[in-house]
């Protein structure tokens, strides 16, 4: 993971997948699966670079502030990107994700790009030093800048042309990753977070994840030997407030994807 400065960079990505609607059943998970899935996710890293100091915590700390760039305003796909951030403060707790209109002062940028201008839009806009060629390579992507007091920017790049579903899976996947669960696991079969599932969007295993990474016992830079201990008590405040407000948001996104699956 390159460096600058004290600022830890981390680089996500998605690769070209088949997205088929998945189901979206209320599944319960006992604490261990749920322990393991928060260890895989929020401590690993998709490049593979696992030195100790790249091992803690990430989320942001606060509001965040979304801000989507898109060549046509007013286009219905960032009203999809904002609709889902909507859905994420809704349901993670100590969560807010809220609209600017300040791209300056924004913490998480989307840009809504064409596949022809995907790399020249992600060399553009990722800060100096970076190497992009990961990002670049893949379907879509996004990359963090973060220290360890805090997650500071996230900038996410989305191709709009490519079809809905391929679109949607790529929103719900790297908005999520960048909210601080970077890593992608194949051993996470009910999850967006691993690459060879046919997950497209957010079931109930990734909104405990969530709901576990923004609990505020769970503080940016701790450790996992810090973590670990405190979350059998984070599981079970989640336990008890998620099936209230998941299933009817749940429910709408099959309607939404079955939606646009027949066009």
């Amino acid at each position: 993971m390159p460096l600058i400065g004290a600022l830890l960079v981390w680089l996500l990505a998605a690769p070209a997948l088949a997205f088929p609607p998945a189901a979206m059943g209320l599944t319960p998970y006992d604490d261990a699966e749920l322990i393991e899935g928060f260890v895989d996710t929020v401590f690993g890293a998709e490049t593979g670079d696992l030195r100790a100091e790249n091992r803690t915590v990430k989320k942001f700390v606060g509001p965040v502030r979304l801000y989507v760039s898109t060549p046509a305003p007013g286009d219905a796909y960032a009203d999809r990107v904002y609709n889902f951030a909507a859905d994420l403060s809704r349901v993670v707790d100590n969560l807010s994700i809220v609209r600017t209109s300040s791209k300056a002062r924004a913490d998480m940028i989307v840009y809504l790009t064409t596949r022809r201008r995907y790399a020249s839009t992600i060399r553009d806009q990722v800060w100096h030093g970076v190497d992009t060629a990961f990002l670049e390579r893949n379907t879509c992507s996004a990359v963090l800048s973060s220290r360890r007091s805090g997650i500071e920017r996230a900038k996410i790049f989305l191709v709009v042309d490519e079809g809905f579903l391929r679109f949607w899976h790529c929103v719900v996947e790297e908005l999520a990753q960048s909210l601080g669960p970077a890593n992608d696991s194949p051993r996470l079969p009910d999850s967006i977070f691993n690459d060879h599932s046919s997950v497209n969007t957010l079931l109930v295993f990734d909104w405990f994840i969530l709901n576990m990474l923004y609990d505020p016992r769970i503080r940016p830079g701790m450790t996992e030997d810090e973590v670990v201990p405190l979350l059998p008590k984070v599981i079970a405040d989640a336990r008890a407030r998620l099936p209230d407000v998941l299933r009817p948001l749940m429910d709408g996104y099959q309607e939404n994807v079955a939606t646009h699956s027949v066009r």
